[in-house]
């Protein structure tokens, strides 16, 4: 008995060091570019993508100067802005469309639930070059073009945020509608006062995931954005290495550092809300 307990805890010891040592090969596979484009802005320029390359950055000023170029040289501020507008109009109406489709699904009962859900969620299957066309085409219809809201509400309505906010709702106790409709609360209130409070944890996951899809999402802005006052961070992080640039190589990771950092920020400060977001939905965190 012994010797099986011994060998019992040798494999469980074997087993959680092949877990640790998967994690530090992922964790490698997935920071080593980051800190790749932070050695390169942080070195003499050239040194960090010389034949014999330093891994450690290894001049402060010469990081400030590609950073302050980048500054100088772009409309990257103004980029900042726009998606950061961009950003906040397209996750308050995602918020908004997806909990109040979720309350209904989730919470009541009506001809058609189970289709009209799985049809909702369908849409995770569809590749968005698809749609593209289409979406455009009514987004120009409308007169949208190069306006925030051309920019925004066509991603508003999302499958995922709807699957989220859904499967969050379901775990809510069907007595607190009850006692507000005793109390006097009408169906709107129940959602506003009642639920929403309730589904902090889930708004802060889509929030995260929303504005980090926003940040990086380069297709559709290159299709309904013509103006250069309406660029997004992507675009012009694009232009710095599109086949007409002429910039360096230092100039080109500077600006996307910059880029990077917001949602970095973003995600690591917010992460935990995202854990509990997802794993109180039902999801697997």
């Amino acid at each position: 008995m012994s010797n099986w307990k011994r060998l019992s805890s040798s494999g469980g010891v074997g087993i959680t060091s092949a877990k640790l040592l998967v994690a530090v090969v992922w964790a490698v596979i997935v920071l080593f570019p980051l800190w790749w484009v932070f050695n390169v802005v942080f070195s003499p320029p050239g040194l960090a993508i010389a034949l014999n390359p330093r891994l450690v950055p290894s001049s402060l000023p010469a990081g400030i100067a590609k950073i302050t170029a980048v500054l100088a040289e772009t409309d990257f501020v103004r980029a900042t802005l726009v998606t950061t507008i961009y950003a906040a109009i397209q996750i308050a109406g995602m918020l908004f469309l997806c909990s109040t489709a979720a309350y209904e699904f989730a919470l009541f009962r009506f001809p058609g639930k189970d289709v009209l859900f799985l049809f909702a969620l369908s849409s995770l299957m569809i590749p968005p070059a698809v749609t593209l066309i289409p979406l455009f085409r009514i987004v120009a219809g409308l007169g949208w073009v190069n306006t925030f809201f051309g920019l925004a509400v066509p991603h508003m309505a999302a499958a995922l945020p709807l699957f989220i906010f859904r499967q969050f709702m379901e775990k809510l106790p069907k007595e607190l509608i009850d006692a507000a409709s005793i109390d006097g609360a009408n169906h709107f209130d129940v959602y506003l006062r009642v639920i929403m409070p309730l589904c902090g944890n889930a708004m802060m996951a889509i929030i995260v995931w929303s504005f980090v899809t926003v940040w990086g999402n380069y297709l559709w802005p290159l299709v309904v954005v013509s103006r250069p006052a309406m660029q997004t961070i992507s675009l012009i992080t694009a232009a710095v290495v599109g086949q007409r640039s002429w910039r360096t190589m230092d100039f080109a990771m500077a600006t996307f550092l910059l880029s990077a950092v917001p949602p970095v920020l973003v995600y690591v400060f917010l992460q935990r809300h995202i854990v509990n977001g997802v794993s109180l939905s039902g999801l697997k965190a």
